[in-house]
């Protein structure tokens, strides 16, 4: 059985059959959901980041600037993924044919991997090497440009 057969079952399911025969209300309020999850976490995103590149906030540390704004970054994630994912169960299979969605799933996943590794670290540390700091927001911001727009691109190609 191969991964397009599993999608297809996947497709094929019960609960996924009511998801897209459901109103068409139930997927658009998905979409503005999942909107509104990006926009919050990449708002607080940008904020850390031009934080750690210098570019703003100065008089204020980077601890507390992350601490501060966590929930939102972290609860946007969340609301994020989780819109994500039903949107993409909806219909599986064409979604992993689109083009720009396996490269956006790859970009994802190294993006979550900087943000739950190097980017915590970073972000909670009193003392960070300006080269760390830097490279870490340019790495996350760099990562994240590249889900929104591989993300942006699913629905054109």
């Amino acid at each position: 059985m191969t991964f397009v057969h599993i999608l297809g079952w996947v497709q094929d399911s019960y609960l996924i059959t009511q998801l897209r025969g459901a109103h068409h209300l139930v997927i658009e309020i998905t979409e503005v959901l999942h909107v509104l999850g990006l926009v919050s976490f990449l708002a607080v995103l940008v904020l850390v980041n031009l934080r750690l590149l210098g570019l703003g906030l100065r008089a204020v540390p980077h601890p507390q600037i992350a601490a501060a704004v966590a929930p939102l970054l972290w609860g946007g994630l969340a609301l994020t993924v989780l819109t994500g994912t039903t949107l993409f169960l909806s219909g599986p299979v064409r979604y992993f044919y689109n083009s720009a969605f396996v490269p956006k799933m790859a970009l994802l996943g190294l993006a979550l991997l900087v943000q739950l590794t190097l980017y915590r670290k970073v972000t909670q540390a009193e003392k960070v090497a300006p080269w760390l700091a830097q490279g870490s927001a340019v790495l996350s911001l760099s990562l994240w440009l590249g889900v929104g727009l591989f993300g942006r691109a699913i629905g054109y190609v």
